[in-house]
């Protein structure tokens, strides 16, 4: 599983599918299958064909767990200790970390090497055995140092080691005993595991303050009777012979104090305080003479089902007794507050008084009107801690509307509700779970806007503290959904509960999250859904590795379903039976993949999931149409976390496809318009370089020397045909005959190239490297089309990514094949 325990333990023995029976043929599939579906549908005559699960059957990603001794899991907790003087914002890490972490850092304070305390290191898996089995009967805290002292005695007394190692290791357990806060706790995995933790983060908050604020009161008193001394000596009476009288003492025979007095008159200050502004000070000044620190820092209201001894054994507790613990929370925060809105007007008013600004326009209404709801954050964690402890039923039925007051009016108290995760609040115990939609209260906690709202395991206890210090620390109404896990009760089956809670949260059978108003307005702010295993798929899979019924090893991908855990509740059961050995049909569909299914496709399958037993063997469990209901609807409050948390959403999927379509339709056009940029630019090229070859083929032909009855020869021109050797031309023939049509006809039948479209790509000069030549401006030309074929010229044509070679027409009537290449050539001339 995920979280804090390695899915594979080494040593365990893999479990396999068994054999089958021998003298047992195949059964016939149809029939198996009939009675499998009838199971599946409900029909009660078809438990009796088949055979009913045992209680020792987990499920197959659970089955190398079975052995719980094997394991190293978080608990018993490390508690760090908190006072007074501890600082007030200790993180969920300072709070609390596992015993086996803290030994770790423990020992790293004194022998830090690799090779250093190597007795001590090795063992401290078994000492972390020894605490858990001692702890595993007490409730509550338990101190730490003592209980040390007692496992490393254990320690001793178990190994069988030499005389010199002992005494190393004796030192080394003394050292470690030494690095033990005196006030440092171990916490097991009892039945309150999350309750204990939540009031140890309420004293890491509250006793510091409580300190700073004793500090202030303190001060105030202090700087208050100064302020009134002060006044008193500007007043009549500080001046009269009497009061000098008294205030020299023994030495007043020595003077005249009458005569004094009358000195003195003349002397008082011009400044004297108001009556009304002296009776404030006054009437503050008793305020805070009369405090006093508030003893009970935490108050539990339950139902009656709190009556633990461990609540009365600690100092600073008060457990209260109601059968509605949320209207009764209501009324004793309202009390609590009322006694310290006294207390903190006076030390605000002390506080405007000994800086001189208080302003009697200004001060007096907020003053008159002081109550919880202007209680500044540092004021709000000073009230008294109260905690409502709520069942589930409770809330879901009759206490349903002094919840959602509470959680309506903002008042800082802490409802806390131990969650069934395998059953349903909306219906009664005696009721089967699955007879209706499952009723979420973290639902009906996430309507109340502005409450805080967290749901966790305790088998998480990072999740659990982070969600507990950003409680206190909004200082709003806040719902604590917490599910602690069941101890499953087969006698071959032993996991504990801490498994079983860690099994619920892989399972999106207690899923965790917090909502938190005060960190913003956006939901994607609001919500810390972190505590999830691959929140982004359906159900979390894991690699199974299992051994055929050949003895091969086979490894497979398992999702851990709601189904899955269901197995884990002994009540549930009957919607599990065990599919025959010898049934096999493709009808049988794993759970996982038949809940992706289509209703019409659904029904011709029949779902099962794994599970392995006492004896390690692989078993499929054929699972009822009532549990696969109940599956798919834990399913759908899960994809609506997922949508709530932005994990997994159809708006987010909608928003990104539209926004791909925008991409993809920006670069079809971007590309539109590049490709007619760049067929226009080649259209211009093209233009422009047969516009320059045809007038520097007009500049030859009229520089040309007629007579001559040739032309010269020039590499990126046009060839001209040659003049009829029979004909003499006229010195009175004008210019312009020589661009006459019959003239152009006879120039295209010879082969050339448009040599400045040339992109010297080299084709045409493997083809013929005689014929094909470069020119200076490695561009392409034909030197004499006589020396290659005319299939070369066709060819070179094809290839040219130009298209700047022109065949013209054959030289040599006898090649072959020419009608072919003078078809194939005539789209390039």
């Amino acid at each position: 599983m995920s979280g804090n325990v390695v899915h594979h333990i080494s040593g365990q023995k893999l479990p396999q599918r068994p054999n089958l029976p021998e003298g047992v043929e195949e059964q016939d599939s149809k029939n198996c299958m009939r009675t499998l579906r009838h199971f599946h549908y409900g029909n009660p005559q078809a438990k009796d064909s088949l055979q009913a699960i045992n209680d020792d059957l987990l499920p197959a990603q659970l089955a190398p767990y079975r052995d719980v001794s094997k394991l190293r899991y978080d608990y018993p907790l490390y508690l760090s200790p908190v006072s007074q003087s501890s600082h007030d914002d200790m993180s969920a890490d300072e709070l609390a970390r596992p015993m086996g972490q803290f030994i770790h850092e423990q020992i790293g304070q004194f022998a830090a090497a690799d090779g250093a305390a190597r007795i001590l290191k090795d063992n401290i898996p078994w000492i972390e055995r020894f605490l858990r089995s001692e702890l595993e009967s007490i409730e509550g805290p338990v101190a730490a140092k003592s209980l040390l002292e007692k496992a490393a005695k254990a320690l001793q007394e178990h190994l069988t080691i030499d005389a010199d190692n002992s005494a190393k290791l004796q030192a080394d357990l003394d050292s470690l005993i030494e690095t033990i806060p005196e006030d440092g706790a171990l916490l097991a995995y009892g039945r309150y595991p999350a309750l204990h933790l939540l009031i140890h983060t309420i004293k890491s908050r509250v006793m510091p303050r409580q300190a700073k604020l004793k500090a202030t009161v303190e001060s105030h008193i202090k700087e208050l009777n100064k302020l009134l001394a002060v006044d008193k000596s500007h007043s009549a009476e500080s001046t009269s012979a009497d009061r000098l009288k008294d205030s020299v003492g023994g030495a007043a025979g020595m003077f005249n104090p009458e005569a004094l007095a009358s000195v003195m008159k003349h002397t008082q200050g011009s400044v004297k305080m108001s009556d009304t502004r002296r009776a404030r000070i006054v009437k503050a000044l008793a305020v805070l003479e009369s405090y006093q620190q508030e003893t009970n820092i935490v108050r539990f209201i339950h139902n009656g089902s709190l009556k633990e001894s461990w609540i009365d054994e600690n100092e600073g507790f008060e457990a209260i007794e109601s059968s509605e613990p949320c209207a009764a929370a209501t009324q004793y925060f309202d009390e609590s507050a009322g006694k310290l809105a006294e207390l903190f007007s006076a030390v605000r008013i002390a506080d405007l008084e000994i800086a001189n600004i208080y302003d009697e326009s200004i001060h007096n209404p907020w003053f008159e009107n002081f109550n919880w709801e202007t209680f500044s954050q540092e004021e709000l964690l000073l009230v008294p801690a109260i905690i409502a402890l709520e069942s589930a039923d409770h809330l879901a039925g009759s206490g349903m509307p002094a919840l959602s007051q509470l959680l309506s009016s903002g008042r800082p108290v802490q409802i806390f509700v131990r969650v069934l995760a395998h059953g349903n609040p909306g219906v009664s115990q005696d009721e089967d779970p699955f007879k209706h939609y499952r009723t979420e209260l973290g639902y009906f906690g996430i309507s109340h806007r502005q409450a805080v709202v967290s749901q966790a395991s305790a088998a998480r206890h990072q999740d659990l503290l982070r969600n507990f210090t950003a409680a206190l620390g909004a200082t709003r109404t806040s719902l604590h959904l917490i599910n602690v896990g069941l101890r499953p009760t087969g006698e071959d089956n032993n996991l504990n509960a801490w498994l079983v809670a860690g099994a619920a949260l892989e399972g999106r059978v207690h899923p965790s999250f917090l909502i938190n108003p005060g960190v913003g307005d956006d939901s994607l702010e609001r919500i810390d859904f972190s505590g999830n295993p691959q929140p982004e798929l359906d159900w979390p899979i894991h690699d199974f590795v299992y051994l055929d019924r050949d003895g091969e090893q086979q490894t497979t991908e398992q999702a851990f379903t709601f189904a899955d855990y269901a197995l884990l509740i002994p009540k549930l059961n009957q919607h599990f039976a065990y599919i025959p050995e010898s049934c096999e049909s493709e009808e049988l569909i794993e759970l996982d993949d038949f809940l992706m299914l289509s209703q019409d496709e659904a029904a011709e399958k029949v779902p099962f999931v794994w599970a392995v037993g006492s004896d390690n063997r692989l078993h499929r469990l054929v699972v009822s149409r009532v549990l696969v209901l109940a599956t798919l609807d834990r399913l759908n409050y899960w994809h609506t976390l997922q949508a709530m948390a932005g994990v997994r959403s159809s708006y987010i999927d909608i928003a990104a496809e539209r926004a791909r379509e925008s991409l993809r339709e920006e670069f079809d056009k971007e590309r539109a318009e590049l490709q007619a940029q760049f067929e226009s630019e080649i259209e211009s090229i093209r233009a422009n370089s047969a516009s320059e070859v045809m007038g520097r083929l007009t500049e030859v032909l009229l520089g040309m020397d007629l007579s001559s009855g040739g032309l010269p020869s020039f590499a990126s021109s046009r060839p001209a045909a040659s003049a009829p050797a029979t004909e003499t031309v006229s010195e009175e023939v004008p210019v312009e005959a020589e661009a006459e049509p019959e003239a152009e006809e006879e120039m295209v039948e010879d082969a050339w190239i448009d040599s400045p479209l040339c992109t010297t790509c080299n084709d045409c000069l493997d083809i013929n490297p005689i014929m094909f030549v470069y020119n200076d401006e490695n561009q392409a030309y034909i030197t004499d089309p006589a020396k290659g074929t005319y299939l070369q010229m066709v060819e070179a044509a094809e290839i040219c990514p130009s298209k700047c070679i022109h065949p013209g027409k054959p030289l040599d009537s006898s090649e072959a094949n020419l009608e072919e290449l003078i078809a194939r050539a005539a789209p390039f001339n």
